[in-house]
């Protein structure tokens, strides 16, 4: 019975450990980068992680930074789900397409204030 507890909790962990907010980016060309962890403020460079590497943006390269909300799935419908799953409505949306330089910098350290990195590598 124990082993069974500890290899349901030990799932549970890394389930969770799996599915955690996560940042996206889309830059002037209209790409997306998704899957972002922030990692701090560089002067006028954002810098992020994605997997197991490191990338230095400038803040002029980028229109839009969003936190998408991890999902959790709900049997029973609820206002602004779509099948029982978020639908986006949830996500956090910084729209900094016609801010000037000094304001992304303000932005983005509001968003690294209310958002701080995570701890790792």
């Amino acid at each position: 019975m124990r082993a069974v507890l500890a290899l349901c909790f030990g799932l549970l962990g890394v389930r969770s450990g799996a599915a955690q907010d996560r940042w996206q980016l889309t830059l002037n060309s209209g790409k997306t980068v998704w899957d972002l962890r922030l990692v701090k403020l560089a002067g006028d460079t954002l810098v992020v992680r994605h997997d197991d590497s490191t990338f230095a943006l400038p803040l002029t390269q980028f229109d839009e930074l969003r936190l998408v909300k991890k999902a959790t799935r709900h049997v029973t419908p609820e206002p602004g789900r779509y099948g029982g799953v978020l639908g986006g409505a949830d996500d956090e949306v910084y729209r900094l397409t016609l801010y000037t330089l000094a304001e992304r910098r303000d932005i983005l350290q509001q968003i690294l204030k209310d958002h701080p990195p995570e701890a790792g590598p």
